[in-house]
């Protein structure tokens, strides 16, 4: 069940977890509204892409800290919104924590880091919690452009286009990676802010076996474009046998989620 708080208990635990700032850190948010609002207005979920009921839990506006002459007193707005806080949460101390988390996600970007840049537990979702239903549709969706990914491959390996075999190769095994993640239960929203080296990591974490696929981070690596004139082109840049492992390791991540996948009335 969602939380309900008045406004004056909320904005409490607003100045708590600013409270928690380090006095060097806290030196800088000299110049910095704060305010609580019940939901960000239409102009914002417009700018955003997003539409109920995917909100989002705060915004900062204003500059960063590396672009500004005076650091310890620069104009800032950072906003955190109650009512998708709230719907977000099931307890006072998951609100707690999800209001603290807010916070220091919002002040990361006054201090300059981007969404891709924090941690994951400083991510702030967007919305309500995905249900397994989305989750897995979600996880599906991957999974298809994976294997378009992997049979595309499968016929430019064929046709002697090793260069475009490892391009469609890595796309599959990005694209699997994101399935089985979800098919473990991973946050979506967390996933789809990595690349292949974080999604490989955290795939490891779920089944340590697949260490062995590291060296397809290397192919990632290769410099797929024309590069500098007079350099060979990316078809005699890259052996055939260079293809041929992205291949495999793509072909055994797809396989790898789609077994995390079963059928509807497969599942147990």
């Amino acid at each position: 069940m969602a939380v309900q708080m008045n406004r004056e208990r909320f904005e409490r635990l607003v100045k708590e977890a600013l409270a928690e700032l380090p006095p060097e850190f806290r030196r800088y948010l000299n110049g910095l509204e704060v305010r609580v609002e019940d939901y960000p207005d239409d102009e914002l979920m417009m700018e955003w892409g997003l539409v109920p009921p995917d909100y989002p839990f705060g915004m900062y506006e204003g500059a960063a800290l590396p672009d500004v002459d005076i650091p310890n007193d620069f104009p800032g707005t950072m906003v955190l919104y109650k009512r998708p806080l709230e719907a977000w949460c099931q307890s006072e101390a998951e609100l707690r924590d999800q209001v603290r988390r807010t916070v220091f996600h919002e002040i990361g970007h006054r201090f300059g880091f981007s969404d891709e840049g924090m941690l994951d537990e400083l991510r702030a979702g967007a919305g309500t919690p995905w249900s397994e239903g989305k989750r897995r549709a979600e996880a599906e969706r991957h999974l298809r452009q994976a294997t378009d990914d992997l049979a595309a491959a499968g016929t430019l390996f064929a046709g002697g286009y090793p260069d475009w075999t490892v391009d469609a190769a890595l796309a599959a095994a990005d694209r699997g990676l994101r399935a089985l993640l979800l098919g473990h239960g991973e946050d979506p929203e967390v996933v789809a802010h990595d690349d292949l080296p974080e999604l490989l990591a955290r795939a490891v974490r779920h089944d340590p076996t697949l260490r062995r696929l590291r060296p397809l981070l290397r192919l990632d690596r290769i410099a797929l474009g024309m590069g500098d004139a007079g350099t060979p082109p990316p078809a005699e840049r890259v052996r055939p046998a260079v293809a041929r492992d992205a291949l495999a390791y793509a072909r055994e991540i797809v396989a790898r989620a789609a077994q995390g996948l079963p059928p509807q009335d497969e599942r147990p």
